[in-house]
């Protein structure tokens, strides 16, 4: 088991160092040149306002400052300067206003470009603040879409001026106020509607249809591993065993949820799953048996490491609540103990390919036996897990 922490400890760490993708794009200087260069492209969740480029694969890194960058473009992201007027009202109950009233602050911003057109749709985030904004003409100016919640005698009211900002923008063709009346403020209603105005000019491109976006997986996960109990002596009686490890069989269903920046890189699971372990043993005057039937509730995140469009590695850590299932006990001679609720961290390292996916997963220890005992219980445990995705 140490072999395999060791081996988890490892990929955790060069996880960190993997994966610095440059691709072709390029750069606007204030001085309106373009360079042609290689673009670290972390599909940027939050504006930035730096990024990383070289000259060629050979070349050092250099910085591109938003203070000497008008644009930059790698792959589907394309990100534009602008000096705008900015009201950061926060959707966060604790960090609501209490006015409807926009509080504007002029800042130099990077805006990603959404949908490029006639009428432009840009975003910007920052943290949990997402907002909107577009331009017209020759989009040398960008105008936020004024969506404002706020808190007045304990009720969460909300400033909609954006509805009619669009509607403004867009009657010449889509005249309709339905188009607008109910229109959330999101990104795939924006771009939807920014779309579906600019079709027809010839100009319009959806940069979204191919920027990360978030997805759910199910997986079936069966597995075993080698699970391994210890029992302590906590008052020097000489109550003390350790079960031999024994195979340990599990069936689980996994939930993924992959999120929609740094290149679908980062996932959410929960991997919910029944293990049955039983065992018995024998030291000195002490006979030993136990059963442990258990549903463990794991909730983690994933790291993965392309190294293709089919294959990548991951890695992963959660936490695990476990929940008892039926008699679950310890024995010695006439001696039984119930075994406890309990909970422990996993840390695993895995391999996929296309829908198929294999990880070796670490169990550490989790306490069986409440703390008044005079002895104490551990379980932990090490495996294969083997995972198939439904979709």
């Amino acid at each position: 088991m140490k072999q395999i922490l060791s081996i988890v400890a490892f990929f955790m760490i060069s996880a960190a160092f993997a994966q610095i993708n440059y691709q072709p794009g390029y750069f606007i200087s204030n001085n309106g040149a373009k360079t042609e260069c290689l673009i670290r492209n972390v599909a940027w969740k939050d504006a930035p306002v730096e990024f990383d480029y070289k000259a060629n694969e050979g070349a050092e890194t250099q910085k591109g400052l938003i203070k000497n960058v008008s644009e930059f473009s790698v792959e589907s992201y394309k990100f534009k300067r602008f000096r705008a007027s900015v009201d950061r009202s926060s959707t966060i109950m604790d960090q609501m206003s209490t006015s409807a009233v926009p509080e504007w602050k002029t800042e130099t911003l990077f805006l990603k470009v959404l949908v490029e057109g006639k009428v432009t749709l840009y975003q910007y985030e920052d943290g949990n603040i997402v907002k909107y904004f577009f331009s017209t003409g020759d989009h040398s100016n960008a105008e936020q879409l004024l969506y404002r919640e706020y808190k007045e005698d304990g009720v969460i009211n909300t400033n909609t001026k954006f509805r009619q900002q669009l509607f403004n923008l867009m009657r010449d063709k889509l005249a309709d106020t339905k188009d607008f009346e109910n229109i959330r403020y999101r990104k795939d209603a924006l771009s939807k509607l920014f779309v579906e105005y600019n079709g027809g000019t010839g100009e319009m491109k959806d940069l979204t249809a191919t920027q990360n976006r978030s997805s759910v997986n199910f997986k079936i996960t069966p597995g075993i591993s080698m699970g391994s109990v210890t029992i302590e002596d906590r008052l020097g009686n000489g109550i003390e065993f350790d079960f031999k490890s024994k195979p340990v069989f599990r069936i689980g269903a996994e939930v993924e949820y992959i999120m929609p920046f740094n290149n679908n890189k980062w996932a959410l699971f929960t991997d919910p799953n029944i293990q049955f372990y039983k065992n018995d043993g024998s030291q000195g005057v002490y006979n030993w048996t136990m059963q442990y039937k258990f549903i463990e509730l794991p909730f983690g995140a994933r790291h993965y490491m392309f190294l293709n469009n089919d294959s990548k590695l991951f890695i992963d850590i959660a936490f695990a609540a476990v929940l008892n299932v039926g008699d679950c006990y310890i024995q010695y001679n006439e001696v039984k103990r119930g075994i406890s609720k309990s909970s422990n961290f996993a840390a695993g390292v895995g391999f996929a390919h296309k829908q198929y996916s294999a990880e070796v997963r670490y169990g550490f220890g989790r306490g069986l036996t409440d703390l008044h005992d005079t002895w104490g219980a551990t379980y932990s445990s090490a495996g294969l897990i083997l995972g198939y995705k439904l979709f």
